[in-house]
């Protein structure tokens, strides 16, 4: 197995990702058939000494309602449910919040800063 792991971008064999994809996130590994993998054991490390201005909060209007909606409706891409859920310590995303619960989310402005934090400590 490869000992120098990378990112997936980094490997010019994989294709490329969009950004803001969960999986730029993990390393890439190789094993001795020269397959690539990602170690999906890893966890997210969302930084936890953000301010709290770098939020707002979003209220879950109705039933129903997955991350990649939500991540839509803040951020134009369904590609950042994982930083949703991460924010508010979710640990299943197949369960939909109730309507009326309240999420905190980062600012549209701030998410590329943050998603580079979290890239760095992974």
């Amino acid at each position: 197995m490869n000992d120098n792991p990378q990112k997936q971008n980094d490997i010019a064999d994989l294709p490329q990702l969009e950004s803001f994809r969960y999986e730029n996130l993990f390393n890439v590994y190789q094993n001795n058939n020269d397959q690539y993998f990602y170690n999906i054991l890893s966890k997210v490390n969302f930084p936890t000494n953000l301010d709290s201005t770098y939020f707002d909060t979003y209220v879950i209007p109705n039933r129903n309602m997955p991350y990649t909606l939500i991540s839509y409706k803040l951020y134009g891409t369904i590609l950042l449910w994982w930083l949703i859920c991460s924010a508010n310590n979710i640990t299943n995303p197949v369960f939909y919040l109730e309507p009326g619960t309240k999420i905190k989310v980062l600012k549209p402005d701030l998410v590329s800063a943050v998603v580079r934090l979290i890239n760095n400590n992974q």
